[in-house]
Order: structure tokens, then sequence, then C-alpha cells
């Protein structure tokens, strides 16, 4: 009976037959939950992984000339800090076009070339201009010319502030021109874009887009 018994306890211990594969690769229900709900977390974004909020533009990627915007309304930027705007004719397009086509007609002559650009900024009768508000509280546009080697009030012009925007400004012109080359007949209005701290373009209705540097204190405050 020992004998019985002994093997009826080895023929219990004995491996159970093997399963198959499908049977051998099913988890075990309460595995089969973990794995879903590991799943589950997984899917779900890390707290830092989380969409940031799309960062605000750069001032590099704004469409403009890599300089920051004006730091104070169009108006207060032009009349104030005694401020004298210098005429960039290289810049203006009237100038850049100039150089192309004196360049283009004196190939290979460099001084010929410079010589038919300076004669073509001649024909343009501005070296600077201001825009002052006087003691009574009245605008005035005032520009400069060179007259045999002096600096002269070319025209001066009073003005009413007109619609503002945040970079462009127009200005009504009023009465008389009272420079010393007074124009024949005053335009009405004058559009004045700003740009930046450091420039302005000027809507000329001869030249087109006149473009102008800041110069702080390049002359004495305009008092008349």
């Amino acid at each position: 009976m020992f004998a019985l018994c002994a093997l009826s306890l080895g023929c219990a211990s004995a491996k159970a037959p093997p399963q198959t594969a499908a049977e051998a690769e099913k988890p075990a229900p309460a595995q089969a939950g973990a794995s879903v709900k590991a799943a589950a977390v997984s899917a779900e974004p890390a707290p830092h992984e989380a969409a940031a909020p799309s960062e605000a533009p750069k001032p590099a990627d704004e469409p403009r000339d890599g300089l920051r915007k004006a730091s104070r309304p169009p108006l207060e930027m032009l009349t104030g800090n005694n401020v004298v705007y210098v005429f960039n004719y290289a810049e203006s397009p009237v100038g850049v076009s100039a150089k192309e086509r004196c360049e283009g007609e004196n190939s290979g002559d460099p001084g010929a070339a410079r010589q038919c650009v300076a004669k073509d900024r001649g024909k343009i009768p501005v070296e600077s201009m201001r825009f002052v508000k006087d003691p009574a509280g009245q605008y005035w546009w005032v520009t400069y010319n060179k007259y045999k080697g002096n600096l002269l009030k070319w025209h001066k012009v009073q003005f009413l502030p007109g619609k503002e925007a945040d970079d462009t400004v127009k200005l009504n012109l009023t009465g008389k021109d009272k420079g010393i080359a007074p124009m024949a007949r005053v335009p009405a209005t004058l559009k004045v874009e700003i740009p930046n701290d450091y420039s302005i373009i000027v809507s000329d209705p001869d030249y087109g887009a006149l473009h102008f540097d800041a110069k702080i204190g390049l002359m004495e405050p305009e008092t008349n």
C-alpha cells in the first residue's frame, strides 16, 4: 500500500500537460487588468509633455526691418526731444534706383557713377526736416536745404495733427509756406510713417517715399 501511495503521490506531483500556444499567451485575469491600466496610463501625456502655449512672436518675426517699433505715439515722436530728421538718400527708393542707373550707364568708371548719383541727389531740395510745436501750441513742418553753403529754412508750413495710427500720422497742412523757397501750392496733407525710434518715411508727391534718420540735438530748438 505504501508503494501504491508513493506511486499516487508521484502521479499527483507530475506536471500538467503543456498548454496550447493560444492558452500560453493568454494573460491571467488580474494581469490583463493591470496591463490595460498600464497602457491607459502610458497613453496619457506626461505633465511636462503637455502642449505648451504658442510663444509670442519675437521682434525679428515681425514684418519690419529688424528694429523695434516706435516707443511713443507718432506725433509725440515727431515733435519731441529737439529731434531733426536727416535725409537718407541712399536708403530711399529714388536713391537706390539712381545708383543702379548711374552704375549701369558708367560701367567701369566708379568716379563718373558717383558724379551721376550726386547730380541726381541735388535735384531733391531737402537736407533735413523737423516737426515743431511752438510755445503758442501751433505745429510747424520745417524743411532745410543748402544754398551757397548755408542751411536755410526752405519750407515752413503750419499743420494740424490728423488721423493717427500705431506707426503713421497724417498732417493737415494749412496756410501759406513761410520758407525761403515757398511752394506755389501747398499740399493738403503730409503722410509720415514712424516705423521705429530712429527713422521716419515721408510720402513726397514728387519723389515718392523719402527716408530720414533721427538725430537729437543736431540744431538749436525751433522757437519761431
